[in-house]
Parts: C-alpha cells; sequence; structure tokens
C-alpha cells in the first residue's frame, strides 16, 4: 500500500528503480576509495585531468551564461511568475530563506576558503605575480570576490526555476530533475532515460557534498586538536564524523521546519557573530580598506579573471581554481535548485532570484572580507606566517594558525569548530532530503520523503565522506568536485531548454484561452 504524507495522493516509497543503481555504484566507489586507496586515487586524478584541462573552459563559458540569465530572467517578463497560486504568501520568511539557501549553497567550505585561498594566491599566485609581492596581494582577494560571487550564485538560482515551475505551476508530483526536462523528453523522463538523470544526479551530488566534508572535518580536526592541546588524527576526524552524524541525525528526524530551518537559523547567528568579533578585534580600517580596494579591481578586470586559462605557460592556476569552481558550483546547481524549489512556494521568479544572488554574494562577501582580509593582514605584518604553514602543514593547519593568532584566539577556534560541525550536519541534511525527494515514487506539495529514506541517503553520504578524508588533502576533494560538476551539466542543460519551453507554451496557451473568452 502507497505511504501517505500530509498531501493528499502522496506516495512515498522509494523508487526503487532509482535506489538500488545509485547504491549500486556508491558503495562501490565509498569500498574502492577505503580498501584500494592509491588506485583510486590515481583513476580519479585521470579523470580530474580530462574534465580541467580539455573541458574546462566550456564551462566558464556556462558560467557566464548562467550570469546573463539570471539577470534576464529577474528583469524581463519572467519575473512576475509566480510559484504556487496568485494569493499565496512566501511559505517561509525572508531571513529563514536566505539562511537556508545558503547554509546548504556554501556549507562549512566558505570559512576554510576565506582563510586558505587568500594563502593560496599570494603563495602560487595568478597572472604571473611574484608570490608574496604586491601584484600577489592586490590579485589574492580580488579572485576569491570573483570565485564566491558571480562565478558561485547563478547556477544556484537559474537552475531552481525550471523545477519550481514544474512543481508548482504544472503540478507535477514529483520534486525531480528529470521532471522539469519533461518538455523536453517527453515520455521518456518516466522510463530509464529520467531514471538514468537521476542517478546521475544522486552520484553528482554525493561527490560534491562529500568534497565539502572533506575539507570541513579535517580543518575541525586541527581546530579542535590546537584547542585540547593534542596532536590532528584520523580518530580524532572519525569522533567528528561520528557527531555530525548524531547531529544530522536528529535534524533529519525532525525535518525540514524543525530541524533544517533552526540548524539554518542558528547557524547564521553563530557566524555572524565569528564574523562581528574578528571585525572588531582586528584591523577594521585594513579589513574595510581591502575589500573595497579588491571589490574595485575585480570589477576593473572582470571579463579579464573569468576568462583568462593560461594558454601560454604551464602554469594552471586557472584550472585549480576558476575552473575548479565553476565545475563545484555546476555540481552543486542541481541540488540547490531542487532546496530552492522546496523552499520557495509562494515567491515569485524576481524575488527567489534577487533575494537568492544579493543574500548569497553578500553572506559570501561579509564572511571573505572579514576572514580573508584578516589572513592577509596576519600575512603582511608578520603576525603569523601562514604561507609557509601552508607549504608546510596544509589547509587546516594553516587556518588553525590564523584563526589562533586573533585575541582570544582559544575562543575562536571553539565558535569555529561548533560552526562548521552545525554547517557541516546542515549541509548532509539538505543533501539527504533532496535525493530523498528525487527517489521518492510520488511528492506532491506540502508532502514530505519518508524520516527512514532521509536517513538512508545521510548514511550513504557520511560513508562517502569517510572515503574522502581516507584519501585526505585537498587534491581528492578537488577530484570529487570536479567530476560532480562534469556529470550535472548534462541535467542542467536539460532543465534550462526545458524552462524556456515550458513558459513559452503556457504562455501561448494563456493568450489562446484569453482570445476565446
Amino acid at each position: 500500500m502507497a505511504s501517505k504524507g500530509k498531501g493528499e495522493g502522496a506516495d512515498l516509497r522509494p523508487d526503487k528503480q532509482i535506489l538500488i543503481p545509485a547504491t549500486l555504484v556508491l558503495i562501490g566507489i565509498i569500498a574502492c576509495s577505503i580498501l584500494f586507496t592509491e588506485a583510486s586515487e590515481k583513476v580519479l586524478k585521470a579523470a580530474y585531468s580530462v574534465f580541467t584541462h580539455t573541458t574546462g573552459t566550456w564551462y566558464l563559458w556556462v558560467t557566464v551564461l548562467m550570469m546573463f540569465l539570471s539577470v534576464y530572467f529577474m528583469c524581463s517578463r519572467y519575473g512576475d511568475i509566480k510559484f504556487g497560486e496568485d494569493d499565496e504568501k512566501p511559505e517561509f520568511s525572508n531571513y529563514s530563506w536566505v539562511a537556508m539557501m545558503f547554509c546548504s549553497g556554501v556549507a562549512g567550505a566558505v570559512m576554510f576558503w576565506s582563510i586558505v585561498e587568500p594563502l593560496f594566491n599570494l603563495a602560487y599566485p595568478p597572472k604571473f605575480a611574484e608570490p608574496l609581492s604586491r601584484q600577489s596581494f592586490e590579485w589574492a582577494m580580488s579572485y576569491v570576490l570573483l570565485h564566491w560571487g558571480p562565478v558561485t550564485w547563478p547556477w544556484y538560482v537559474v537552475t531552481s526555476l525550471p523545477i519550481c515551475y514544474m512543481f508548482y505551476k504544472r503540478k507535477k508530483p514529483v520534486l525531480r530533475i528529470s521532471s522539469a526536462a519533461e518538455p523536453v523528453l517527453g515520455d521518456k523522463v518516466n522510463g530509464a532515460m529520467g531514471k538514468g538523470i537521476e542517478i546521475f544526479f544522486i552520484i553528482g551530488l554525493m561527490f560534491s557534498n562529500a568534497a565539502v566534508m572533506g575539507v570541513s572535518i579535517p580543518i575541525v580536526n586541527h581546530a579542535l586538536a590546537s584547542t585540547l592541546g593534542i596532536e590532528p588524527s584520523f580518530t580524532l576526524q572519525l569522533i567528528i564524523l561520528g557527531i555530525s552524524a548524531v547531529i544530522f541525525t536528529a535534524s533529519v528526524s525532525l525535518g525540514l521546519k524543525k530541524g533544517i530551518k533552526i540548524l539554518s537559523d542558528t547557524n547564521v547567528i553563530i557566524a555572524l557573530s565569528l564574523v562581528f568579533f574578528c571585525f572588531v578585534v582586528g584591523p577594521t580600517v585594513f579589513i574595510v580598506d581591502n575589500f573595497t580596494s579588491s571589490f574595485g579591481h575585480m570589477i576593473n578586470n572582470f571579463w579579464g579573471m573569468i576568462f583568462w586559462t593560461d594558454p601560454y605557460t604551464e602554469g594552471s592556476f586557472p584550472q585549480d581554481w576558476t575552473i575548479f569552481y565553476a565545475l563545484w558550483m555546476a555540481s552543486y546547481g542541481p541540488f540547490m535548485g531542487l532546496f530552492i524549489a522546496r523552499i520557495s512556494r509562494g515567491r515569485t521568479v524576481r524575488q527567489v532570484i534577487a533575494l537568492g544572488l544579493a543574500g548569497g554574494i553578500a553572506g559570501s562577501y561579509m564572511i571573505h572580507a572579514v576572514f580573508g582580509g584578516y589572513t592577509m593582514y596576519a600575512q603582511l605584518n608578520g603576525i603569523v606566517d601562514a604561507v609557509a604553514i601552508l607549504k608546510a602543514s596544509g589547509g587546516p593547519a594553516a587556518l588553525t594558525a590564523v584563526l589562533g593568532s586573533l585575541p582570544a584566539g582559544t575562543m575562536v577556534l571553539i565558535g569555529y569548530c561548533i560552526f562548521s560541525t552545525i554547517f557541516l550536519a546542515t549541509s548532509v541534511d539538505s543533501c539527504a532530503y533532496v535525493i530523498s525527494c528525487a527517489a521518492t515514487t510520488r511528492l506532491v506539495p506540502g508532502s514530505e520523503p519518508t524520516r527512514a529514506h532521509r536517513f538512508y541517503w545521510a548514511l550513504i553520504q557520511a560513508g562517502l565522506a569517510l572515503a574522502a578524508i581516507t584519501m585526505g588533502g585537498l587534491g581528492p576533494v578537488r577530484i570529487f568536485a570536479n567530476f560532480s560538476g562534469a556529470l550535472m551539466l548534462i541535467p542542467i542543460a536539460f532543465v534550462v531548454v526545458a524552462w524556456f519551453k515550458m513558459t513559452k507554451e503556457d504562455n501561448a496557451l494563456a493568450k489562446c484561452c484569453k482570445s476565446e473568452n
């Protein structure tokens, strides 16, 4: 008998044609990564090289296309389309909507990269600048603002629109990427092709989130070890993963409004507190001046930065960073599209895009401006040689050293551990929620996947995170993110084309009905 949800007509049973193949592939990858770590890493590195050096440049063009589309949809007649009934009010407040969207979209990675990416840019600078030179300082934060602003958020909001439209306007009783592609694929979405798209989506999203967890867990490992006065270890990472598992298990049990929403609201408050503290006790004037100068530098050099591929030397900065981010954000695009769709009932296209871009970019820039600015100040003034620590011991050690150099550094590290752990749990919970939506037989507005189904995918995701930290280092993280991004471009292309087709068809139908009346 079909399970009944809050929405009449829902069938909350897992779709075994999606669940079983995706599970087998993921368990196979987890097992190989843990049992045959070196061999698995070699295979992934080979795939990484192919994606970044042969097809990576195309992702820069698609990223720019997403920027243009987001502005076009917001400013054109498409902006008036409302997801839901004409008199329906938004299900969530603006604050909660932005909090859930931001916490799910950037997870704990934003705090890591706000400190570590500027250091990489100083140590291995772009545009042929000398390491730790004045030019390297000018480019360092400019590229961070490019990557975490225009390169990131358009992927999310544009991908959400066709999914919202299919779910709320056409009343398609599933929350899936393939359902949004139905206007292009037709009945094929109900067959092998549609199931294949969902399997691609699930595997790609799992890899993408594993990349986030592969960054977050080692950070908390180093920060907690520094606070406790012990050595970082693999055992401590397992304990951190276990604590995160307890948090996301509780959140999964509580659902969207009582779980993800409350965690996200709480974590935004913690993040703002950390940012405010660092801004006040740190070099406030330098932070403001550095952000202002870097923002102007980024705007002035925007096209040259985003399209720079360095074809004349053997340098790999564009592949390691701008193309990496384009692929990573593409990998999160369908996930964020589904998640934003779930929380956007009662909102218009214009509200989704404007609030998504403004909230996402403002939050990212605030965190990067303060923590990235302090990092550059500490390096410039000899407070801590974070670049040397980065080269000798890696990103997590450099981050711990920078945060520890702040006044009340131990308290900052403790706050950071709490923040990152909750961020990690929120990311896992959101990912499990969206995947269970995609693998549920029939959803309707107001219904949710079963608790057991959500927990099942959270458990699989924890296993993939274990595989990521077993490999260790930023190399596997980049490989996971790029691999997932390459997979995700397929469903993204389908849903964007479907969006144009759906709106054109429905607009023509509305005009026809109007003329008949």
